[in-house]
């Protein structure tokens, strides 16, 4: 690309949220298939390959169940609006709808993937043919919301069951065979999320949220364990005959040991934050022997329980994030620059790989409060977080993750904005944060640091900063630092951004001019600039010699959240709070582009390859990453004006050599109408045959033979030419034409041609009838020539 072309022209590629909502995620029996609930929408993934395979439009309603047949061919969906949708995934269709009695918030599927069963609130449980589409059971007895279902056994045995429980601490077991009821159980004080039957069915298991399992013998129903696991159950399984799985509260699953009663293993806690997770369910995956754990926050966690060795927590294999919630801030880090660093309304620091592994996540504890914002070092190897939490830490990647490698502390209240040194590639040689206290430190960390950061087996905590300055008289919402490490720029909601001095910590330089805070700041890379985006719906271009305002941007309709230079400085690039990105020319000051592709707040912007590649983040967690196609655009505009030309040349000379056949088609692949009216009129004009309308049969011929696009394109003109006098005699010779050599039934199937033919039809009987009028008036004219040729003689 010429450096001194301005790029405008860039392609999106988004990636969305998975799984919003509290309706309960759901799986096939091999774990490659998950479907889940986007609000009213509904998503079903490949985890394996980390693709979206449908994305299916809800009925309005906010989705309440999802059940997937273990062999993972049915979808069953129920929404609040109480439909039920069956999905079939071989055909990508849906094949059954039906109405339950009331809202379902469970769902349960036979092992033969032959039942659905849906627990409804007003108490009855609703059984379902999935391949015939039809209630096999209403099972009445529960007095409130039926919150647990599990299938045993089938249709062909002599054991076929089905269990449930609802919010009171009632089981019921049915079965289904005598459609009834035989057993129900009233040993439990809050809702019963967890049940399950061991393999032969001669054991059930029953947890709730009053934080107690019991194990039943189904023939005798007398107990046989009783086990308070401290934590509320809203899952419980059989991993074999002698070891069962809890989970819920606390976000931790549990392994017991049915012999004795005692935990054998579970997963490590997760670090105590402002986010209180729970485990809603649990998804098995039973070839790869290893269980889904899914969260609160509609995470999913894959956990490996193939082997389990005592005094060391389960082995987490992967996280897939369902959302992300709202993106406060996002860096391209990693040696290759190829992973993503977010910022989110959560403690954790979230790295994705968008490319390869668009679905999963990498999560690292430390903070203890969401985050506000990153800054990461030019190799990517570095990268500091900034938290609610009042502290900073420094992240180090090493062997493929990212380790906490220092903490800084002093802030007295949440720390707001945080930039990293500009010209270090190993240790950053300072780090410079901002808070609600108002004040600004600047930070360096120990000589030998990156030395001894094998050594570290907890992070570095730095307490004393080399300096603090009281800096603005409102939240400091932005900092950056200057290409050379000789200054640094903060950005205020108080209307002003400052810079200042890194090494004295001292003012040198007030921006003033905004009529409202600022959101963003940014130094220019190859000028003495810096650029600033602002609640006031604008950006300005300042000069850092004299601090003065030299350009103002204006075009957004809302606060503009982020503003950066990119293109060799000589453009830049905003986003606001309408939803919009606009690319600006640097030396004019004009919008050049705007790139509309979100429905919300665009709180973060990030850029790599400067401004080649750049991808942004809304307020609901969709990414679209761009690329910019800039060059090719043009290169394909230049290809298609040559080819253009070549063809227009190619149609004169087809008409001077009075080839109507080429003429015509090729005016019409242009989609030039009136080349192509003239090519008619030619064509009639010439009259080559005198018994054809179009004055040659050839090309009647090509009319009746044109393919269904060409068909709707040419009725589109003759709809056109049939509204103005000047034409209409050529749309109704064609008309003619095509009515009389095509096959009317075959015509009317064509997409598009009944609308044109409506918009014909009126136009039509107004030429007929004005030609019936000028035949009458030539009656009218012929008596009188006939009266005069009396008065003569």
């Amino acid at each position: 690309m010429n450096s001194t072309s301005l790029r405008s022209t860039f392609a999106a590629t988004d990636l969305e949220a998975i799984y919003v909502g509290g309706c309960a995620a759901t799986m096939n029996l091999v774990g490659t298939i998950l479907a889940t609930a986007v609000e009213e929408d509904v998503v079903i993934s490949n985890v394996e390959t980390n693709t979206v395979l449908h994305r299916l439009e809800g009925d309005g309603e906010i989705v309440t169940a999802l059940q997937l047949t273990p062999d993972g061919r049915y979808l069953g969906v129920v929404s609040q609006s109480q439909q039920l949708r069956i999905f079939n995934l071989e055909s990508e269709q849906f094949v059954t709808n039906f109405k339950l009695s009331s809202p379902a918030y469970i769902a349960a599927v036979d092992p033969t993937s032959t039942l659905f069963a849906f627990g409804g609130s007003d108490g009855i449980i609703t059984v379902f043919d999935i391949e015939n589409g039809y209630v096999t059971h209403s099972l009445k007895g529960h007095g409130t919301t039926v919150c647990s279902l599990v299938f045993h056994g089938g249709l062909n045995g002599g054991n076929w069951r089905l269990a449930s429980g609802d919010t009171t601490g009632t089981v019921k077991i049915w079965d289904l065979v005598k459609r009834k009821a035989i057993r129900t159980i009233n040993e439990h004080n809050g809702a019963v999320r967890g049940l399950a039957f061991n393999a032969d069915g001669e054991r059930l298991l029953t947890g709730g949220r009053d934080k107690i399992v019991i194990l039943w013998n189904t023939k005798t129903w007398k107990q046989l364990l009783v086990l308070p696991v401290k934590h509320q159950v809203e899952s419980c399984q059989f991993t074999d005959n002698h070891t069962i799985f809890t989970a819920g509260g606390d976000c931790i699953l549990k392994l017991w040991s049915l012999n004795n009663g005692k935990m054998i293993n579970s997963t490590e806690k997760p670090l105590e934050t402002s986010e209180e997770l729970i485990i809603t369910g649990v998804l098995a995956a039973q070839p790869k022997g290893s269980l889904y754990l899914v969260l609160s926050d509609q995470t999913l966690v894959e956990v490996d329980v193939s082997i389990i060795s005592e005094g060391s927590p389960l082995t987490e294999i992967r996280r897939i994030a369902g959302n992300h919630g709202t993106i406060a801030d996002m860096r391209y880090v990693g040696p290759e620059l190829n992973l993503l660093a977010l910022a989110t309304n959560s403690p954790g620091l979230r790295v994705i790989d968008p490319v390869n592994k668009s679905l999963e996540m990498q999560l690292y504890e430390g903070h203890r409060d969401l985050l506000n914002a990153l800054d990461v070092s030019l190799d990517g190897n570095w990268v500091v977080s900034a938290s609610k939490d009042h502290d900073a830490r420094l992240w180090f990647y090493n062997g493929g993750r990212f380790v906490n490698v220092a903490v800084f502390i002093g802030h007295a209240g949440p720390v707001t904005a945080v930039a990293l040194s500009r010209t270090s590639t190993g240790v950053p040689h300072f780090i410079v944060t901002a808070s609600t206290d108002l004040t600004i430190k600047k930070w360096k960390l120990p000589k030998h640091f990156e030395r001894d950061i094998e050594e570290l087996e907890e992070p570095f905590t730095v307490k004393a900063s080399a300096f603090t300055r009281r800096a603005h008289e409102k939240e400091i919402n932005a900092i950056d630092v200057a290409p050379n490490d000789q200054f640094f720029a903060t950005a205020s909601y108080d209307k002003t951004a400052k810079v200042w001095h890194i090494d004295t910590g001292e003012t040198v330089g007030i921006l003033k001019g905004h009529k409202r805070g600022l959101w963003d700041i940014r130094f220019c890379l190859y000028d003495k600039l810096i650029v600033t985006a602002s609640g006031d719906k604008t950006c300005k271009v300042w000069s850092l010699q004299n601090f003065t305002c030299i350009k103002t941007l204006e075009g957004h309709t809302n606060s503009v959240q982020r503003c950066q230079f990119f293109n060799k400085t000589n453009q830049i690039l905003t986003t606001g709070a309408d939803g919009l990105i606009k690319i600006w020319d640097k030396s004019s000051g004009e919008c050049i582009k705007t790139l509309d592709n979100h429905d919300n707040r665009i709180w973060a912007l990030c850029l790599k390859n400067d401004g080649f590649n750049f991808v942004t983040a809304d307020a609901d967690g969709k990414f679209s990453f761009w690329e910019d196609v800039t060059d090719a655009t043009l290169k394909e505009e230049e290809e298609n004006r040559k080819a253009r030309v070549e063809q227009e040349q190619s149609l004169a000379n087809y008409v001077s050599n009075k080839d109507w056949n080429n003429a015509f088609l090729l005016a019409l692949t242009l989609d030039e109408p009136i080349k192509l009216y003239k090519v008619l009129k030619a064509s009639i004009s010439t009259n080559e045959d005198p018994e054809s309308v179009l004055g040659s049969f050839a090309l009647e011929k090509t009319i009746k033979g044109l393919a269904f696009d060409q068909i709707t394109l040419l009725f589109k003109r003759i709809r056109d030419w049939n509204t103005n006098s000047r034409y209409f005699e050529v749309a109704q010779k064609l008309i003619k034409v095509i009515l009389k050599g095509c096959n009317l039934k075959e015509l009317i199937e064509v997409p598009g041609v009944v609308k044109f033919i409506e918009g014909i039809i009126p136009y039509s009987e107004r030429h007929f009838s004005r030609i019936d009028d000028l035949l009458e008036q030539t009656y009218t004219l012929d008596y009188a020539i006939q009266e005069m040729d009396k008065l003569t003689v």
